[in-house]
């Protein structure tokens, strides 16, 4: 009887220890590959990219020129802009002065503003001062500009 305890227990304790060193070994195998696709697909992102930033760097380089001279045209249009807006605030405060002074009403400035203009009387008209346009730019001037920039 201790005999077979003995059989029992050394079948028992036995262990199949090649059986499960194989699916060890095909887990690892398995991970391996996947590690080897993982790298030449980062191989070839990593390939793709300085194609990417050489023909990005190349395209830029190419229009560098055009870029320049559309910043100037930009820069040159952004002044116009400039001057404009001091034409218009200064022409803004000419309407209000006249609006003063003729006593118009702000709630429809251009209609009252017109409306002593547009009404026809039969005495005549006097004498009114000659406003000198405040000082300006000559637009070709700012066209002639754009050509130097090219």
């Amino acid at each position: 009887m201790l005999d077979e305890t003995v059989k029992d227990y050394v079948a028992y304790m036995k262990l199949n220890v090649s059986s499960e060193l194989k699916t060890v070994q095909d887990v690892i195998d398995n991970m391996l590959t996947r590690l080897e696709e993982l790298s030449s697909v980062l191989q070839m992102i990593k390939s793709k990219n300085s194609e990417c930033a050489s023909s990005v760097s190349e395209d830029i380089n190419k229009y560098r020129t055009e870029v320049i001279t559309l910043s100037k045209k930009i820069n040159t249009l952004n002044e116009v802009m400039v001057k404009v807006h001091n034409n218009v605030d200064t022409l803004e405060k000419h309407v209000e002065k006249a609006e003063l002074d003729f006593g118009v009403n702000n709630d429809n400035r251009i209609k009252s503003f017109l409306k002593p203009f547009l009404k026809r009387s039969s005495t005549p008209t006097p004498d009114i001062a000659i406003v000198t346009p405040p000082i300006s730019f000559k637009f070709q001037s700012v066209l002639d500009n754009f050509d130097e920039c090219q």
